[in-house]
């Protein structure tokens, strides 16, 4: 059996180790960090996205209702806002053609403008998912744009 001083000293010993040791604790501190770390990083990106998607649409709503004064009637120019839209939604990289509405009313009672209401729906997609753990917009952007009609 071994005598008390000789299980004192190694039990010091160990002791010394243990605390000088620092690979557990940052261990704990990572464990203890890392889900808020996460849950930032991953608030970042969808709000990012959020707001891809509401720039983009926006813009498709100015510039389609920028392309839709050259109609002569308003059966034309919802034709050439509808056109536009379908013609430059490729370019916007996290829109989905299939999830977009648009939209056109005559306004006033000459109608002497003309609106281009464009519509995504972003429900289904993974960003929305996040809207449990981080507060996201609502999931249904609509943004719309207003031109006047010619003949002033």
């Amino acid at each position: 059996m071994r005598s008390l001083s000789y299980i004192l000293h190694t039990m010091r010993r160990f002791m010394q180790r243990f605390r000088s040791n620092l690979l557990g604790a940052i261990a704990v501190e990572f464990a203890l960090i890392a889900p808020i770390l996460l849950l930032l990083l991953f608030g970042i990106i969808g709000y990012g996205y959020t707001f891809s998607v509401y720039n983009g649409v926006q813009q498709l709503a100015a510039e389609a209702a920028r392309a839709s004064v050259a109609g002569l009637d308003d059966a034309e120019r919802e034709r050439l806002a509808r056109a536009f839209v379908a013609r430059s939604v490729g370019s916007y990289a996290f829109l989905d053609p299939s999830k977009l509405t648009v939209r056109t009313v005559a306004l006033g009672a000459p109608a002497p403008s003309f609106e281009v209401t464009v519509a995504y729906d972003y429900s289904d997609t993974i960003f929305n998912r996040l809207g449990s753990i981080v507060a996201l917009p609502m999931p249904v952007v609509e943004r719309r744009a207003v031109v006047q009609r010619g003949g002033y």
